[in-house]
C-alpha cells in the first residue's frame, strides 16, 4: 500500500516540512465541520495556522492546523489536529437582506461576500494569500428569509457559514469547492453545483455492509398556520402546507392530519399586514430539503456505489426494501472502509444544537 504524502504550508505556500504516513482516517461533514488528526514526529517550524495537505491517489484532504500537541519523549511525534480550509468562512458578516428575492445570483451573492471578507478587504492581514474564487453555476430565484437587525435598514449580522454557506447547500445544492494549487500559490474556491448527475444506490445488495436509513418523523410540524395582526387581533389569515412542500392560503390538497398554529405579527411602518403575514409565513414554513440522514458504508474501491468518485452536494436516489429516497451526500467518513453520509438531519447532539442555530441568524 502506497504512503500518504503529508506537506505542511505556511500560509504564503512556503513548504515546511514533508513527511509520509500509513493509514490515515479522515472525517468530512459538511453541515458541521470536524476535526481530524494526524501524528507526525515533532517539528518546531510546523505551527497553528499552517496548511496540510495530505494526498494518495484520488485522496486528496486539504486544512489549516488548529492546535499541536507535543509527546514528552525525546525526538516524540506531534499531533496535529486540524479543520478543512473551509471553516476559515465560520465567521459573522454584514449582510444586506435585500438581495434575496432581488434577482442577484446566489452563488455571484456568495463570492461577493468571500472577495469583501477575505480577498479584498481593507485590512490586509485579514485577505488570504492567493484566494481565488469562481462561480460554476447559476442560482437566481434564492432566498434565506434573513430579516434585518433594525427594521427599514435592511442590514442583518449574520453567521456566514450558518446562514449562508450550509442553507445553500441543504436548499439549493450550492456547495463550495476548495482546490489548492501549491505551484501556482493559489487556492480556488469554486461556488455552485459541481454535479447536476443525479447517482443511484442499491442499498440491499452485499456490496453495502452497514446501513442506516433515519427519515424525518417530525410529523407535529405546524401544517396550518392562522396569523392575527397585532393591531387588533381581529384582522386574520390563514395558511396552509401542501404535500409538494409548497403553502398558501387555499384550502386544498392539504398535509393531514392538521397540526395548526396561531401567531400575531406586528405590521412595520412600510408594510401591509398581508405582507406581514405572508413574511412570517414564509419564514415559518421554510425547511431543508432532504430532510433525512442515510449511511452506507462501502469498500474504499467499491465499483458499484464509486465512494471516492461522488461529490458533496451530489443528489442522490437510495433504493431499500422497495423503497426510494431522495437524498444528497453531504459527508463521508473514510478509513479502511468509507461510509457515505447522506441527508441534511443530524442525530449527534452537537450537530442538532449547531443546526438549531443554523435555522437563525
Amino acid at each position: 500500500m502506497r504512503p500518504y504524502s503529508v506537506e505542511i504550508f505556511s500560509p504564503d505556500f512556503r513548504l515546511k516540512q514533508h513527511y509520509n504516513s500509513g493509514e490515515i482516517s479522515y472525517k468530512y461533514d459538511y453541515l458541521s465541520m470536524v476535526e481530524n488528526s494526524i501524528s507526525i514526529k515533532y517539528d518546531q517550524n510546523v505551527t497553528q495556522g499552517d496548511y496540510i495537505w495530505i494526498t494518495r491517489g484520488d485522496r486528496r484532504y486539504f486544512g489549516i492546523i488548529k492546535s499541536i500537541t507535543v509527546g514528552q519523549q525525546t525526538n516524540a511525534t506531534s499531533q496535529l489536529r486540524y479543520v478543512p480550509f473551509e471553516s476559515i468562512f465560520d465567521r459573522d458578516i454584514m449582510f444586506d437582506t435585500d438581495l434575496q428575492g432581488s434577482g442577484s445570483l446566489l452563488e455571484q451573492v456568495i463570492a461577493d461576500i468571500i472577495k469583501a471578507y477575505w480577498v479584498t478587504n481593507e485590512d490586509k492581514v485579514q485577505n488570504v494569500p492567493g484566494l481565488k474564487i469562481e462561480t460554476i453555476s447559476a442560482t437566481k430565484d434564492w432566498g434565506f428569509h434573513i430579516t434585518s437587525d433594525v427594521a427599514g435598514l435592511h442590514k442583518a449580522i449574520i453567521s456566514f457559514s450558518n446562514s449562508i454557506i450550509r442553507r445553500a447547500m441543504t436548499k439549493y445544492q450550492i456547495g463550495l469547492y476548495v482546490e489548492p494549487d501549491f505551484e501556482k500559490k493559489e487556492i480556488t474556491v469554486k461556488i455552485g453545483k459541481k454535479s447536476t448527475e443525479k447517482f443511484c444506490i442499491e442499498a440491499d445488495l452485499p456490496n453495502v455492509f452497514k446501513k442506516s436509513i433515519v427519515l424525518d418523523e417530525k410529523t407535529q410540524d405546524t401544517n396550518k398556520l392562522v396569523i392575527y395582526d397585532n393591531k387588533n387581533l381581529e384582522d386574520m389569515i390563514t395558511y396552509y402546507r401542501h404535500p409538494d412542500k409548497s403553502f398558501d392560503t387555499v384550502d386544498k390538497d392539504r398535509i393531514t392530519p392538521v397540526v395548526y398554529d396561531i401567531v400575531s405579527v406586528t405590521v412595520q411602518q412600510d408594510q401591509t399586514f398581508q405582507q406581514a403575514a405572508a413574511q412570517y409565513a414564509a419564514k415559518s414554513f421554510d425547511r431543508e430539503s432532504f430532510r433525512n440522514l442515510i449511511e452506507l458504508t462501502v469498500l474504499n474501491d467499491d465499483h458499484l456505489a464509486n465512494p471516492a468518485s461522488l461529490i458533496i452536494g451530489q443528489e442522490v436516489s437510495v433504493i431499500s426494501n422497495g423503497a426510494e429516497y431522495a437524498s444528497i451526500l453531504t459527508g463521508r467518513d473514510v478509513g479502511d472502509v468509507t461510509k457515505l453520509i447522506f441527508g441534511t438531519i443530524r442525530l449527534d447532539l452537537t450537530k442538532i444544537l449547531k443546526g438549531e442555530k443554523r435555522n437563525g441568524k
